[in-house]
């Protein structure tokens, strides 16, 4: 849970992030009528919910599809030593992040030292990105996993998080 957030989550908030998960665009009347509560009682606990990092924001889900973004691939990069901490490393990922086709990127223990997802149109794009990161400074070696189909690719479900809510509250 997030640190900023202060208090603990109460069944009207796993509600209200149940309804938003399963449509960002439901209105807060509607979410109200079902809470029997007033629609500026919804508003606030939205506005705490985002205040305290548990809302981190709003957006929609489309098929990437439809700008030809077809090609997906996991690329693992190790470091230089001098890039595993401060400001090489910061350098590093700054430049990771001004790249559009870097959909996501983390920090892991093994076998690298970053892990990125990246979407392109194709596999002659996807190998100009991967020349790209490899001369970034600080990049030792990437290692490139392409994917095939994708079978599973979806934000957090509130079954999750309620199971999660559940647990820590038990």
């Amino acid at each position: 849970m997030s640190t900023k957030f202060k208090g603990n989550l109460d069944e009207t908030d796993l509600f209200i992030i149940k309804r938003l998960c399963e449509d960002s665009n439901t209105s807060l009347a509607s979410i109200g009528d079902e809470l029997n509560v007033s629609p500026s009682t919804i508003h606030k606990r939205i506005c705490r919910l985002k205040e305290g990092g548990i809302i981190e924001r709003f957006t929609i889900l489309f098929d990437p599809s439809i700008l030809n973004l077809k090609t997906i691939a996991f690329i693992g990069i190790e470091l230089e030593r001098s890039a595993l901490v401060g400001k090489k490393k910061d350098e590093v990922i700054s430049k990771l992040l001004s790249m559009q086709e870097v959909l996501e990127i983390h920090e892991t223990l093994e076998p690298f030292d970053l892990l990125l997802k990246l979407r392109t149109e194709n596999v002659d794009f996807l190998r100009e990105i991967i020349g790209d990161i490899s001369t970034i400074e600080g990049v030792h070696t990437t290692n490139t996993i392409l994917t095939t189909k994708k079978i599973l690719e979806t934000p957090l479900k509130y079954e999750t998080i309620k199971d999660l809510g559940d647990i820590r509250r038990g």
